[in-house]
């Protein structure tokens, strides 16, 4: 892995270095066969006279360095990926010509082979530090530069980057590509405002698009839609033009700022490692989660039109005002993170947007907020290497929870008058917290230091419990809120929330009263409740407004026990299923029992994404939390259930198909496993539920688990399905296959390739693969390979798809059922103490996530 800049020596270029302009020239023309590109970068900064100073560049091999005028020693200046620059003059010019390498990992530039067409598509991916991966640059945050990019390959190629696409010009005197009939041409894009190096783009290929016009405040603004050409027809670019639309028409409006730049392109790309990414003018989409070419639940959808408005969020919160250092990094991503959610009620079919955030994201934030590797919101970012273990669900969710809370503070038109003065102060320029903090305090007349101290700089989260007392008649004699918060961050936060009830009617609760609360330290008396009837349900945290885990109380749980299948509110659904899967995670809960309340609330479940997150969480509490001597059991029996609600379901409906998946990976037992071949044959069909691309992948999946499908198998499916998606749901079930053997041989396609190294994505579903083990005590061998090779292994790796894979091969299955394993943890972390720092952080969260699994299974 390459070196990584540290906050302070970012800080001190900063001090010494200013208005960079680069002129890239990006010569891709060999793409169909050389490992490399010709990169030429002309860095034009001014400079403190006579200072010392580097650009970052990672090449194989640099042709040559020049500093104003002057040929550099290339040995001599350019090591550890830098290139040192001495005797700066005030005005200055670097010229650099290099090779820089193709990734196959997301980082820099990823070229991926279609194996349908043979062509090469590329995307760059840049950050966190990853331009200089593809340019000599300053790469940090708060030198901006300005852009103008030029870019040299075949003629029946596409290119985009961060202006508006120009049309492309012959190459005079280039030969054609080798191998094939085509010329060059050459694209010339104009020079951009400035922007920081992370959000730089430049993607090329035989891509095909869609385009339309948005409407601006300040105009028409062209925009358009790319992917690879096989897959146009299901580009759904009505739905994302629309999405976008909306968005602007919001987001100009909120933020009282025209959209900032020439244009606006959308780009689906293959072998993406995040769900997309804001590049200036040319967002980047994952074309493996977000392009549906299979019938997809409406959680999907919803997910699709919230990353839309995410990353156009980031045009002004992000791009136009840029964090000054990584520390800030959530500002970006929690705002867009809230502001996505608003939008998403505001604008389009998702009114319920925050059910979905509070069921899955924010879930998972509580889940990583309660590691010993949790941190404040507001970080303190070390070294860049530090950044991507910081791409979590407290940066995001948590993040965007406490926005939330601050917007209900403040009042939303308060918050929003607050963040335009603060887009508006610091236009085309870095900004930190205390910046946006001093225009929210100027809009609302209020000190925010006590608010941000106990939400932004204090990390973990706390419980709410309800106390109440009744008297023999039932009604509440006295009702507080309780905040318990943990005792390695005693902290309780001020939360705007609120107390409801509802009464069980026979067939359906009913609300009973619903009372606002603001909170105060631990315990905070709700007066008002007094003499109300005890309803059979007490929620404390009711439309889920704050964050911050509920336990139930025990009148409540045994209520929810009986009849939680009779909520039929979205909202209340959410907040009590997710209340149940915190307290079976804490130990006040089997998972049994928790997985009778799902599977239970399955058929009535209203909101998709609720149902998503809860099936995959009944996967991981039969799988890690349920007892070892009863997983198997309890495996089939939950399977024999979801079974019976996919049965009973409307035909074709989106309950039916997530259903499906879920059976597809609890199914245990030979008569399981029988249906799922019948299914996969078509012996037995569901009616107006095909099975699709996707879901064949997923039964074979199944199978391969339980020992139905083997090497061959997989091989002959493969034969049939030549697409990217089949080779990466192919390399995924063939990981899944049931035996020590298929599983230590899926370890070394990661850990030691024979040949060349895995594509990330196929990668991440090898790493995932391993894990699907109906019986996980077959696996103890396997366990302490996984940590003897898994520093070698993580260090072999670019540093994204390094976590991704580290994070999801951990051996997480071996908590309790193999002896021994914490220990084994713990002599890891000994040894390793200087290993990366993300590394161990993953395995220092793998080591409590053990300790909880176990204290479950005790449960």
């Amino acid at each position: 892995m390459p070196i990584t800049l540290t906050k302070d020596e970012a800080r001190t270029r900063a001090q010494l270095v200013s208005h960079a302009t680069y002129a890239l020239d990006f010569d891709f023309t060999g793409a169909g066969h050389s490992p490399t590109f010709r990169s030429r970068t002309t860095l034009r900064f001014d400079a403190t006279a006579g200072s010392d100073t580097f650009v970052e560049l990672v090449s194989p091999h640099v042709h040559s360095i020049v500093l104003n005028g002057q040929a550099l020693d290339i040995l001599a200046v350019h090591r550890d990926d830098r290139i040192a620059l001495s005797g700066l003059l005030e005005a200055n010019v670097l010229e650099v010509d290099a090779e820089c390498k193709y990734s196959t990992s997301g980082q820099g530039i990823h070229r991926f082979v279609d194996p349908e067409d043979g062509e090469a598509y590329l995307y760059s991916q840049f950050a966190i530090d990853d331009a200089r991966r593809a340019f000599a640059a300053f790469d940090q945050p708060d030198i901006k530069g300005v852009f103008t990019t030029s870019v040299l390959a075949p003629a029946h190629w596409l290119a985009l980057s961060n202006s508006v696409a120009p049309e492309p010009t012959a190459a005079e005197g280039s030969a054609p590509v080798a191998g094939t009939e085509h010329g060059v041409q050459r694209w010339e894009f104009a020079a951009t405002v400035p922007i920081p190096c992370y959000v730089a783009g430049i993607h090329a290929g035989p891509y095909v698009y869609e385009e339309t016009t948005i409407q601006s405040k300040k105009g028409p603004v062209p925009a358009r839609l790319y992917g690879r050409p096989q897959l146009r027809e299901h580009f759904a670019a009505e739905d994302i033009f629309a999405d976008t639309q909306r968005g602007f028409t919001l987001y100009e409006d909120i933020f009282e700022t025209e959209y900032p730049y020439d244009s606006y392109d959308q780009i689906y790309v293959p072998e993406y490692n995040w769900g997309a990414m804001e590049n200036v003018g040319c967002v980047t989409i994952s074309e493996d989660k977000y392009l549906f070419h299979s019938r997809v639940s409406n959680a999907d959808h919803e997910a699709r039109s919230n990353v839309v408005l995410h990353e156009l969020a980031h045009m002004w919160f992000g791009n136009l005002v840029t964090m000054q250092w990584w520390d800030d990094l959530w500002l970006n991503e929690s705002f867009a993170e809230f502001v996505s959610t608003y939008a998403c009620i505001e604008t389009t079919e998702w009114v319920d947007a925050w059910v979905g955030f509070g069921s899955s994201r924010k879930s998972v934030a509580y889940v990583q907020d309660q590691r010993p590797s949790t941190h404040p919101v507001l970080g303190n970012i070390a070294s860049v290497e530090a950044v991507a273990g910081t791409f979590d669900m407290i940066t995001y969710a948590k993040g965007a929870s406490a926005l939330k809370q601050l917007a209900l503070t403040l009042g939303y038109s308060t918050f929003f008058a607050g963040v335009a003065a603060y887009i508006r102060a610091h236009h085309h320029a870095n900004a930190t917290l205390g910046d946006l903090f001093a225009e929210l305090e100027a809009a609302s007349g209020r000190d925010l230091s006590d608010w941000s101290q106990a939400w932004l700089e204090t990390a973990g989260v706390t419980t709410l419990v309800a106390e109440v007392a009744t008297d023999e008649a039932g009604a509440i004699t006295r009702l507080a809120v309780r905040e318990d918060a943990p005792a390695e961050y005693p902290t309780q936060r001020p939360h705007q929330l609120e107390v409801g009830g509802y009464s069980w009617r026979g067939i359906e609760f009913m609300p009973v009263f619903r009372v606002q609360v603001s909170t105060e330290g631990e315990v905070t008396e709700v007066p008002e409740l007094i003499g109300q009837q005890r309803p059979d349900l007490l929620v404390v945290n009711d439309r889920d407004l704050t964050y911050a885990k509920m336990h139930l109380d025990q009148a409540s749980l045994e209520t929810v026990s009986e009849q939680v299948g009779d909520i039929d509110d979205p909202m209340l659904q959410s907040v009590v299923l997710d209340s149940l899967w915190h307290m079976c995670r804490d130990g006040a809960l089997t998972p049994a029992k928790y997985i009778d309340a799902v599977v239970a609330a399955l058929p009535v479940i209203d909101h998709s994404q609720v149902r998503a997150s809860h099936c995959a969480n009944v996967i991981t509490a039969v799988g890690l939390y349920a007892a070892p001597d009863s997983t198997l059991s309890l495996a089939i029996a939950t399977a024999d259930q979801v079974w019976q609600v996919l049965s009973d379901a409307e035909s074709g409906s989106d309950l039916q198909l997530q259903a499906l998946e879920l059976f597809a990976a609890l199914a245990a037992s030979d008569a399981q496993a029988d249906t799922l071949a019948a299914l996969l044959s078509g012996t037995q069909t569901l009616a107006e539920l095909p099975i699709d691309a996707d879901l064949e992948w997923s039964l074979v999946s199944g199978l391969a688990r339980v020992g139905r499908v083997d090497d061959a198998d997989i091989d002959a499916r493969l034969a049939q399905d030549s697409t990217s998606a089949g080779a990466r749901r192919g390399a995924g079930a063939r990981a899944s296959i049931g035996n020590l053997e298929a599983k230590t041989r899926a370890w070394e396609r990661l850990a030691s390739p024979a040949a060349a190294p895995l594509p990330n994505s196929q990668a991440y579903e090898v790493a995932l693969g391993i894990s699907r083990v109906n019986d996980p005590a077959m696996l103890a061998p396997l366990a302490e390979t996984i940590l003897d090779q898994l520093r070698a292994t993580y260090e072999s790796l670019d540093s994204f798809m390094a976590m991704r894979v580290a994070t999801y091969a951990f051996p997480h299955w071996a908590a309790g059922r193999v002896p021994g394993f914490v220990e084994s943890l713990d002599a890891w972390l000994t040894a390793n103490a200087d290993a990366p720092t993300v590394l161990v952080k993953i395995v220092t969260e793998g080591r409590f996530e053990a300790l909880r699994a176990e204290a479950a299974q005790r449960a």
